[in-house]
């Protein structure tokens, strides 16, 4: 199987790094040393609510982050990416968001994932923007906002409205996390490849995940796999040398209302192995630099 898969200097070289979200279930020990069986040296940590292992916000802290950062470096392994999504027009987002901007920074890692605001805490959102920019930039960390995948009206839900949000961020500081997977779920009238080929020129780093809608909502799988033809996403993303991380939530499901929800029990460590392989076999074959 190893020879199959990238190079791990070569995925460190166009900016890939992959997703613990894969691994959903599974301690950090573990996770760690399945991705380097596949090679992977750079790692997206996801502490997502609803989307991983429970956490409280006391839980990210820089005991935690040290600890991650010891078991990484028996393989290798560096944080590049932090996910940590939470609703920033909710009343106490800015404290939150201050836990996670200093989790970011005593990982190491260059980007931290959000998701930016309903359109509902637009107004609150606004107001601690400025606030939230100049933590990031005294911590050293790019905060990136995201489209998010629950249907429910946002800040920014396709690419369309990009411009609107990046008007007002420091780009030195804060831009846009595009994920074409989370736009079949949010606004499954539109099509996720036009789409993505009109945010890349506007976003910073991208997610790819494959997803097939079912009659019971949106289940992923491996890249190669699922409804969205990645191909020309990839093409696009590898023209621009944009980063981009492979966020492959096999037990994550959407139902038809596109809610998320988890499968009680965490996938087989061999099935998470063989569908992270070949979404890197799928990389392996088209990008350009892989």
């Amino acid at each position: 199987m190893s020879v199959e898969l990238p190079d791990a200097e070569r995925m460190r070289a166009v900016g890939m790094s992959v997703s613990t979200a894969a691994w959903d279930g599974y301690d950090w020990p573990d996770i760690f040393s399945s991705m380097a069986r596949l090679n992977i040296t750079d790692v997206e940590l996801a502490f997502i609510k609803g989307y991983v292992n429970e956490f409280t916000d006391a839980d990210l802290n820089a005991e935690l982050a040290k600890r991650l950062c010891e078991l990484m470096a028996q393989y290798g392994q560096r944080c590049t990416v932090l996910s940590a999504h939470i609703d920033l027009g909710e009343p106490g987002a800015a404290e939150s968001m201050a836990v996670r901007i200093r989790f970011a920074a005593a990982l190491g890692a260059r980007y931290l994932i959000s998701n930016a605001s309903s359109l509902a805490g637009r107004e609150y959102f606004e107001q601690g923007l400025d606030h939230m920019m100049a933590a990031a930039r005294e911590a050293g960390v790019k905060l990136l906002f995201e489209n998010p995948g629950d249907g429910s009206d946002n800040v920014i839900n396709q690419a369309s409205e990009l411009a609107t949000l990046t008007e007002r961020l420091d780009a030195s500081v804060t831009g846009i996390n595009y994920d074409p997977g989370n736009l079949i779920s949010h606004r499954p009238a539109l099509s996720p490849v036009d789409d993505a080929l009109k945010a890349i020129p506007q976003s910073d780093h991208l997610h790819l995940k494959a997803v097939s809608r079912k009659q019971d909502g949106y289940h992923f799988g491996a890249l190669g796999t699922g409804d969205i033809d990645y191909a020309p996403i990839v093409e696009a993303l590898a023209a621009r040398r944009l980063p981009f991380s492979l966020e492959l939530p096999f037990r994550l499901r959407r139902d038809e209302h596109a809610q998320p929800n988890k499968l009680a029990e965490p996938l087989p460590l061999e099935e998470i192995e063989r569908g992270v392989a070949a979404s890197l076999y799928w990389m392996a074959q088209n990008h350009p630099a892989l």
